[in-house]
């Protein structure tokens, strides 16, 4: 059974969660090993922990080889072309300042996701949003909001460096973070059914903060405010708007993702290299890419530009790209790993990259005003530890 498959029924271990960040061969040859239906999501999230964004995408779509990239139908030509690009940060703002609840999903295997989310989050906090629900944090790190960065043991999908950077942003701007996923060893919550289980928890911590603004940071159909025909049944949004009395405004990030062959024949319809909402002449938002499904907006990210090897969404003003090939001492490959000097051992790497040979020019990212400590190993089980 996949490590991944137990963290997704709640069997999740600190112990199991340490073993994740792997050499790309290690992943493979673990992918060959594993006969689950849930392999290539499992091997597509341990890429993302090893920053290979690129062979997350690949892998993942390796589940479904069928799959045929497939020109858009002049149905949904006509359709889409009722449809104007807007701006998807000043659109998700402005319908944001309308409700007091945001609900956003991603696709596991994405950490461009978590990075867009993270842009949003200074101009929300200005907006009043103050607490934000993740169903990837797992209740055991209590202190998480205390301590100001994500432990190892904080989540499952957290331990990838860019959720945990969103993580830290979060916190740093003030957001109280709180994990609302179905306790699976309740009774109570295993009887509600892991939907209702969710909007349940979510419920109680609104309870505790009325007037509050929240963030909720969702997978895939958690996000669809009405009932669904597959097993999901009633979604978690959908429950959270029926409990509350609030209309949320629903973001889908999954439908017009990039991928190798995968992505919404819709995506193929959009010029332009910027993030997107698409908006009618009668303001309502293009939702189609994820039809059936009632969920009020596709957003559209263009596909990763990169900067000295690295995703562009990676960065922003508060960090520097850095080579570090000069100052390595042991055997290629080497997996290198980010850290702030201040963090404890066990923290979420603030970056991670595995540097194949020495002509691999990629850089690490890195904060502009910390020093860091940053750990190389290689598979023979060298160390080396240096501090920039």
């Amino acid at each position: 059974m996949s490590i991944l498959f137990l963290s997704l029924c709640g069997r999740y271990s600190p112990a199991i969660a340490q073993q994740h960040y792997f050499f790309a061969d290690q992943i493979d040859s673990l992918l060959r090993a594993d006969s689950t239906p849930y392999r290539y999501q499992t091997a597509a999230v341990w890429y993302t922990f090893a920053g290979e964004y690129y062979k997350a995408l690949e892998t993942r779509a390796r589940e479904y080889p069928q799959a045929k990239t497939t020109a858009p139908t002049d149905q949904e030509r006509a359709l889409f072309a009722r449809y104007k690009a807007v701006d998807a940060r000043k659109a998700i703002l402005d319908a944001a300042s309308k409700t007091s609840i945001l609900i956003l999903n991603e696709a596991h295997h994405v950490p461009l996701h978590r990075a867009y989310l993270r842009t949003l989050l200074k101009d929300l906090h200005r907006q009043g949003y103050r607490y934000l629900g993740m169903e990837a944090l797992a209740y055991e790190d209590t202190a998480l909001n205390q301590r100001g960065y994500p432990l190892i043991a904080s989540g499952y999908y957290t331990q990838e460096p860019n959720f945990g950077v969103m993580i830290r942003e979060a916190l740093a701007l003030g957001y109280t973070l709180f994990p609302y996923e179905q306790v699976f060893s309740d009774s109570l919550q295993k009887s509600l059914g892991r939907e209702k289980a969710q909007a349940t928890n979510i419920k109680k911590m609104m309870d505790q903060h009325p007037g509050g603004k929240f963030i909720l940071y969702c997978g895939y159909d958690h996000v669809a405010e009405d009932s669904l025909s597959n097993f999901v049944g009633v979604p978690m949004a959908a429950w959270v708007k029926r409990m509350s009395g609030i209309d949320p405004f629903t973001i889908d990030q999954t439908r017009m993702t990039e991928s190798p062959k995968l992505g919404s024949r819709y995506r193929q319809l959009v010029t332009g290299h910027a993030d997107y909402l698409f908006r009618d002449s009668s303001g309502a938002f293009f939702h189609a890419a994820s039809a059936p499904k009632v969920i009020d907006c596709n957003v559209y990210h263009p596909d990763t530009r990169l900067e000295q090897g690295r995703p562009s969404w990676m960065m922003d003003k508060n960090r520097k790209l850095k080579d570090i090939r000069s100052r390595i001492r042991i055997s290629y490959p080497v997996l290198v790993k980010v850290y702030r000097v201040s963090d404890l051992d066990e923290a979420v790497p603030l970056d991670i990259l595995e540097l194949k040979d020495p002509a691999d020019a990629r850089s690490l990212i890195l904060l502009r005003k910390h020093k860091h400590r940053i750990i190389c190993t290689n598979p023979r089980g060298a160390k080396q530890v240096l501090t920039l």
